[in-house]
Parts: C-alpha cells; structure tokens; sequence
C-alpha cells in the first residue's frame, strides 16, 4: 500500500477531515512500470495536504498492488470499498482490471474516476453511469490513426499487433469500424494477439512483417512496445510505425528500446512531453518541475507517466474541490460529469477537459506526432 497524506506534520493547519481515495496499480508484475502512476499520485496529495488540503480536510490515497491481474484488481478494490471506506475510486491502472471492477462499483455507486485506461465502455453514461476514463478513448485514438493513414497511404495494408484482451482487442476492432466509416481502401491484411504473460511477441513481429504490409499499428502496452521497436528494427521490414498513447514515453520505453530505433514512430497524444524543451517555458510545465524537485526528487522529469499522473491528480483535486462541504457520491459524480473548458498542466493548450451527464469522454482532441530521434515532434 502507497499511503498519501497520513502523516501530517504539527505544523500544518487543523483539518475538519478526511477524504479517502483508492486505486489499484501494478507494482508487482510484468507491468510494474506503469505503477509510476501511483507513485507520483501519492506525493501529489501530500503536496495538497502541505497545502491545507482541499477546503480544510486532508486526502489520503491508498493505492494497492494490483500485478495486472484483474481477480486482484477485484480482491483489492473491494478491500477498498468495504474496509477502508473509500468514497471513490482514482485512476486505477489498466482495461482489464477496470472491467472487473466496473460492474461492482457502479451497482455500489461508488464513483469510479480517470481510470488510466481507454475503453469506450468507461465511457458509456447510460450503462455504467459511475464510471468515467482518465484517457482518451481507445476510438477517439484509432480513428486518429486511422485517418492518418487513409490521408498518407490511401491504399496501404496493415499489419496489427494487439494485446489478447479488452485493450488490444477493442483498440483493433474502433481502428476497423473507423476506416470503414470513411470508406477507406485500407485493409487490415494481418492481425497477431499476445498474451501478456508472454516473454517475447518476436515470432508475431517476423509473423506480420511476412505479410508485406506497409503500416504497422502497434497496439501494444510498455514492455512488448519496446521488444515490437527493436525487432522492427532488426529485420529488413520498415512500415509506417504507428504506437498508442500509452506506450509512447521516451523515457521508459523509445530510450529503452534505442531512440536510433525509433526514430521514425508516429503516435498521437493531448499532452504535453516530458522533458521536451518545447515546453521550458510553460508556466504549468514549470509548476510541475518544481513539483518534481520538492516532492519527488528521485522522480524522473523526463518519465512522461510522472507528468500525466499529476495532471490527473490536478483534475481530482479540482473535482474535489467544487464539491465543498458536500462529499456525497452524487455530489462528486455530478461535479466530474460537468466540467466545461478546463485546463491540466499536462494537456497541450489549446485541449481542456469537457464532460457533461451524456459524455463521459474527458478529452477529444490529440496531436499527431513523429519521433525523429530525441523528441516528438508535431505533425502538420
């Protein structure tokens, strides 16, 4: 467990409360990287609490190892809800663990917010009417995808690499329903799943680059994105690299993989890039460098999942926030499902967070990018 804000220092004004927040993360596993998430969450609200916490009353955030296992996710986020009395669940890690979950915490009204995940069925208002997702949704990203390349190769073929589960296998099927949509002459012409418990994905890669297509979509999560980079690279196939949003940090996952290796890659994103001198001078980016140097000065800037989890630390505390003195879970749901032109210090300007009681999606708009070897830079 990863506690935030119990221990308060006697300097620090009296608080007239508590607010309790739970997540599940992946701190064990094949997936532990992603728990970077939790990690900076933790020192987020202990930096909310230095500050007199949210309208007089401290947060604690009580994060539990999940392994990426959605029957832990479940065990963990019932120990949660019903022994430590969370009045709301924060952006617990991952598709798989969140599906597990969803069904349970929506039947408890138990608000289930900015899961660190996509699927459109977080944001789904009239089945699921707790939930709502921290990401873009997987269709607002494969749509971008898709037009991007009916745009550049109107004839190309595609090869896919997609995680065996709700996240490579919904991603898959948006990209399809997408270029059908537009009536595109793309056709998807090979399509390989892993599981991820897999060591390798080296013999799907050899695989889909014996289908001689000319677009790769790489639908995959940190650990076989890098492995998917680096064999890419070993062979003589080189499509047009296309990766997801949660796979494109330069710091844990091109640097690993050999930014000579990926160079070339396009992703998509709304979010600012760490350790980019593009942002140097933005007041927000700065915000969350100082952040970094008094909270987390072992943290890396340059780790993209640091930035964005404490940007969605921001829009929990805002959500909070509006709430005052009222921490119902209506309360909380109706005040995350009406935000209207919010800025996060993560989001690049221009994108800001919108939901309202019929859409759930947090945010709609993303930039294209190509990585040429040290940065991502904008595509036109």
């Amino acid at each position: 467990m990863v506690p935030a804000g119990q221990a308060l220092s006697q300097s620090r004004p009296a608080f007239r409360g508590e607010i309790k927040l739970g997540q599940t993360m992946p701190y064990s596993g094949p997936l532990s990287a992603l728990s970077a998430i939790g990690k900076v969450q933790a020192r987020y609200f202990r930096m909310v609490n230095d500050g007199g916490g949210i309208n007089r009353r401290s947060i604690t955030l009580l994060s539990l190892d999940d392994a990426y296992n959605p029957a832990k996710a479940v065990e963990q986020t019932r120990n949660l809800v019903e022994r430590e009395g969370v009045i709301a669940m924060f952006a617990s890690m991952g598709t798989a663990q969140n599906v597990a979950v969803q069904k349970y915490l929506n039947g408890k009204k138990i608000p289930q917010l900015f899961v660190y995940a996509g699927s459109d069925r977080f944001a789904d208002p009239k089945n699921f009417p707790w939930t709502l997702p921290g990401l873009p949704t997987f269709s607002t990203e494969a749509s971008v995808y898709a037009d991007h390349v009916d745009k550049t190769k109107p004839t190309a073929k595609v090869a896919v690499l997609y995680q065996n589960d709700d996240f490579g296998k919904e991603y898959l099927a948006a990209f399809r329903k997408r270029l059908q949509e537009i009536g595109s002459k793309v056709q998807v012409v090979a399509a390989a799943g892993y599981e991820v418990t897999a060591p390798t994905v080296d013999s799907q890669i050899i695989s889909l680059a014996a289908s001689g297509a000319d677009v790769f979509m790489d639908i995959t999560s940190p650990k076989f994105t890098i492995q998917a980079i680096r064999k890419v690279s070993d062979l003589p196939w080189k499509p047009l690299h296309i990766i997801p949003i949660t796979s494109n940090f330069i710091a844990t996952v091109l640097r690993v993989a050999g930014l000579d290796k990926s160079a070339g890659l396009v992703s998509a994103t709304p979010s600012k890039s760490a350790g980019d001198p593009e942002w140097a001078d933005d007041a927000a980016y700065r915000e969350w460098l100082a952040f970094m140097k008094k909270y987390y000065p072992e943290g890396d800037t340059t780790e993209q999942l640091n930035l964005v989890g404490y940007s969605m630390g921001f829009l929990m505390t805002e959500v909070l926030r509006r709430c005052g003195d009222d921490l119902g879970a209506e309360r909380i749901l109706k005040e995350a499902t009406s935000l209207r032109n919010v800025a996060l210090p993560a989001l690049v300007p221009g994108i800001t967070v919108n939901t309202s009681p019929t859409d759930y999606r947090i945010v709609q708009q993303l930039r294209l990018q190509r990585f040429d070897g040290a940065r991502w830079v904008p595509l036109a």
